[in-house]
């Protein structure tokens, strides 16, 4: 089992799709500018250091290339390093 793990873990860190989702997915996002209260929303933002998304106040507008996504979902399929793995597992088969 252990054996497989590490296989698993070259195969990721040898595949690139790591450094592909750490420039989309970094740094993690602040909220942006301006707004009033009433315009602040919860939106999604991947934090590279837990590895996993977390929800962040926003007060304009957020755009997925800036690591803020409006779902947790959206935040996994384009920043989560499983999910990532995952995905492209899944389309060559």
């Amino acid at each position: 089992m252990k054996l497989l793990l590490i296989a698993a873990v070259i195969c990721i860190h040898t595949s690139g799709f790591l450094t592909t989702a750490k420039t989309r997915c970094e740094p993690l996002y602040n909220g942006g500018r301006g707004g009033t209260e009433r315009n602040v929303k919860s939106r999604w933002s991947f934090n590279s250091r837990t590895n996993h998304c977390q929800i962040v106040m926003v007060k304009s507008g957020c755009h997925p290339h800036n690591n803020c996504f409006p779902s947790e979902d959206d935040c996994e399929q384009h920043c989560d390093p499983w999910v990532l793995e995952f995905e492209k597992q899944r389309t060559q088969v």
